[in-house]
């Protein structure tokens, strides 16, 4: 590596003169000489010098420090050295430099094309951008590992443990996708962070009995206009969610061609439902009656409820107005609960196991019976009554009562005994 000053013929005077630009020349990997223009100052054209040789020796792998190098490096700079071959990576070289804010609109388009459902990308685009923006980072080469840990660290008293994961699992799955997309070279700058326990405890959940059940039903029909919905459309879409365990995303998306009237199901789209997976759901005749007569006339792409951004707000004004209680002992009664209470009604009618968390949809049978299904003390004081009675003809066999104990059966028995005390005694 030589760093110098060439010299030219001044073309007005004739004389010859220096340039006022360092430049300096090496040999690539490939044996060529090049040349590639410095700057004013020497000191700086010579660290321009050792950061070219660390790029030649780094075998194509480039580390964050020589990736922010090159992200800092003017764009003519930069050119020459894609030129000469030593970013050689087509893909790699065309992104460095390239604004963090244009590789997240390309990252949520990638969430897209893979049916992750528009609600997902954007939440997990969302918080991408909100910790890149916060963190101050500009370009891939910003993104520090420290930095990102401690911001999040101290929004702990505003955001709980699992929020705290979820931001950082965005973050993680974003830099994944950078490095596997040959955007930016390995190693991913956030892979060694973990997320950390989660010791808060989770929302807890009620299942609504069954008369709760009915009178939510009967009240809501009834009930005035509110949430863009009338009372019978939120009366419809409840009665969905109890007979069949939909989420309210899931129904959120529903279009009057995803019901099938004759075949009485109702299809969810694979980019709404949690697994990814379409899904194909039966409905009870009455049910889709009742659905039939209130879909006719519309058109087969129009959404067939106005569903609100938070049904939970929406349940919790017509369970008021049922005279139904939010939250208990149990826990609360949101638009969730429709779901659980779904799961429960299918314990209740003494469905099998595996048959349940076929119809919940559940990955585990244990998520269907552990957290889906809920048992109420009355239940079980009527299962304990249904047992046997074992006590039947118990005090005919023994009318004087129970039988004392025999401590000596027989007068060898009492002989023994009294010679062990003899012996004692002695």
């Amino acid at each position: 590596m030589k760093v110098f000053k060439p010299t030219f013929t001044d073309k007005r005077t004739g004389k010859k003169r220096k340039c006022s630009h360092w430049y300096l020349t090496f040999v690539d990997n490939k044996r060529i000489r090049r040349r590639l223009p410095g700057y004013n100052n020497k000191g700086a054209s010579e660290r321009l010098g050792q950061k070219i040789e660390e790029l030649l020796s780094c075998g194509g792998i480039l580390n964050q420090d020589l990736q922010r190098w090159i992200e800092s490096l003017p764009d003519k700079q930069r050119r020459k050295l894609i030129e000469f071959g030593l970013i050689d990576n087509q893909r790699l070289s065309a992104n460095i430099g390239k604004p963090l804010d244009e590789h997240l609109i390309d990252f949520r388009s990638a969430l897209l094309a893979k049916e992750n459902g528009e609600q997902y990308a954007e939440q997990v685009v969302s918080r991408v951008g909100f910790i890149f923006t916060q963190c101050g980072f500009r370009v891939w080469s910003d993104i520090d590992a420290n930095a990102v840990y401690t911001f999040l660290g101290g929004l702990r008293g505003e955001i709980g443990q699992r929020t705290f994961n979820y931001y950082l699992k965005s973050s993680k799955q974003f830099c994944r996708w950078m490095i596997k997309e040959r955007r930016a070279s390995a190693p991913n700058p956030l892979e060694h962070l973990s997320c950390i326990k989660q010791t808060e405890k989770r929302l807890r959940r009620r299942a609504l009995t069954l008369a709760e059940q009915r009178t939510l039903l009967e009240a809501t029909q009834s009930g005035e206009a509110h949430h863009n919905m009338t009372g019978h459309e939120r009366g419809l879409v409840y009665l969905l969610a109890l007979q069949t365990g939909l989420r309210a995303n899931e129904i959120r998306h529903l279009t009057v061609s995803a019901f099938d009237f004759v075949e009485r199901s109702v299809t969810v789209q694979a980019g709404y439902t949690k697994n990814k997976q379409t899904a194909v759901i039966d409905l009870k005749r009455e049910t889709a009656a009742e659905l039939e007569t209130f879909l006719a006339g519309k058109l087969p792409n129009v959404k067939a409820f106005a569903m609100p951004d938070q049904p939970s707000k929406m349940i919790q004004q017509d369970l008021k107005a049922a005279d139904i209680p939010y939250k208990t002992d149990e826990g609360q009664a949101d638009f969730h609960s429709l779901r659980h209470s779904y799961i429960t009604n299918l314990t209740r009618q003494g469905v099998w196991p595996k048959d349940a968390q076929v119809l919940a949809r559940h990955s585990t049978i244990t998520l269907t019976m552990d957290f889906y299904t809920h048992v109420k003390r009355e239940s079980l004081r009527k299962i304990v009554e249904a047992q046997p009675d074992l006590t039947k003809n118990l005090s005919a066999a023994c009318p004087g009562g129970a039988p004392k104990r025999r401590l000596v059966e027989t007068s060898g028995e009492k002989n023994r005994i009294y010679g062990q005390k003899t012996a004692l005694s002695a």
